[in-house]
């Protein structure tokens, strides 16, 4: 279980700045449609990229399913193509397929477009996961 102080961390630490999307909010909803042809997306900001702390055996488990070990924690959805999340909303991504620049963030179900600067961390499966 994670400490309070780890918590804490993760939502609110410091992190190494990391540059997304520049686009305002409905060039980000036409540049998703045009890259997330086959999957829905979101649009989010004040973001958290994840690099997770796992040990070999789970690292290597989510290799072999065609992950690898990062999440996305959002603090805010400005947009859900299907209306799962409200504007304003929380997300927490699934493990990361594919990352292109300038901001698309891909799962394996969803397509996330991360807008302005957010946060790299590493944290630890657990704390990200207890995030409710």
């Amino acid at each position: 279980m994670p400490t309070l102080n780890e918590m804490t961390n993760l939502l609110f630490g410091d992190g190494e700045p990391m540059q997304g999307a520049t686009f305002t909010l409905e060039e980000a909803i036409e540049q998703a449609k045009t890259y997330a042809t086959h999957k829905p997306f979101r649009i989010v900001r004040d973001w958290i990229w994840a690099d997770l702390d796992v040990g070999e055996k789970i690292a290597l488990d989510l290799e072999s399913r065609g992950t690898n070990p990062v999440m996305v924690y959002a603090h805010e959805v400005m947009y859900d193509s299907t209306s799962r999340f409200e504007p304003g909303n929380w997300v927490r991504t699934t493990p990361l397929i594919r990352f292109t620049p300038p901001g698309f963030f891909e799962t394996r179900n969803t397509v996330y477009v991360l807008i302005g600067e957010g946060k790299r961390k590493t944290t630890s499966l657990d704390a990200i996961m207890s995030i409710h």
